[in-house]
């Protein structure tokens, strides 16, 4: 059983199907990640050291976490723990959010700085050796990435100044468009994708 004082930051599922979710306590502000088998044993994976930005497995069974501290980590799948990229990496109060890969093993993190932001929020690109690139500016809390099976990513972005939020559609190339306009209550709206898996 969990304690209520969680809130959660990303889920992701593994090869083998054990589901992995990453749960932040809102009186210490630690990131803990939890993972569940098929049948429903809890067990804890790891931990981040402050905060949560989400969970991502890259196709070796590696698990990265988003971290408040400006780091996104990496988890060996015996949960063995080291940094991926550190705060060198982002840009004054940036922090990583919603971590995806795409089918070339590329990892990528959306950058949030409050809201309203403190500077334009970004999307970058990481190599799977650690080389960073940014893909996209602009942008208002992007916290959801996700791939589709064409290599599209979709993000979901706060918009803070509005009712609302929208998911924005990235082709391979970076062009943009505005896939959906989600409507709700000022600084609210939808923060995780998925794509179903299948043929």
């Amino acid at each position: 059983m969990l304690s209520g004082n969680l809130f959660g930051e990303g889920v992701a599922f593994d090869q083998s199907g054990n589901l992995f979710f990453m749960a932040v306590d809102q009186i210490n502000l630690v990131g803990t990640i939890y993972k569940i088998t098929p049948d429903g044993v809890i067990s804890t994976f790891g931990n981040v050291t402050s905060g949560g930005g989400g969970i991502a497995f890259d196709s070796a069974g590696n698990l990265f976490a988003g971290s408040g501290d400006q780091i996104i980590y990496k988890f060996t799948p015996d949960g063995a723990r080291s940094v991926f990229v550190g705060p060198s990496a982002f840009t004054d109060d940036a922090q990583p959010a919603g971590p995806a890969f795409d089918s070339l093993g590329n990892l990528f993190v959306g950058t949030e700085s409050g809201c309203p932001p403190a500077e334009p929020d970004s999307i970058l690109k990481f190599t799977p050796d650690g080389v960073e690139t940014t893909f996209a500016t602009d942008l208002t809390l992007p916290r959801g990435l996700a791939f589709d099976r064409s290599g599209n990513l979709f993000v979901t972005e706060l918009l803070c100044d509005t009712a609302g939020s929208d998911i924005l559609e990235f082709r391979p190339d970076g062009t943009r468009r505005v896939f959906a306009v989600v409507s709700g209550q000022t600084n609210s709206g939808p923060e995780f994708l998925a794509f179903q898996r299948g043929p």
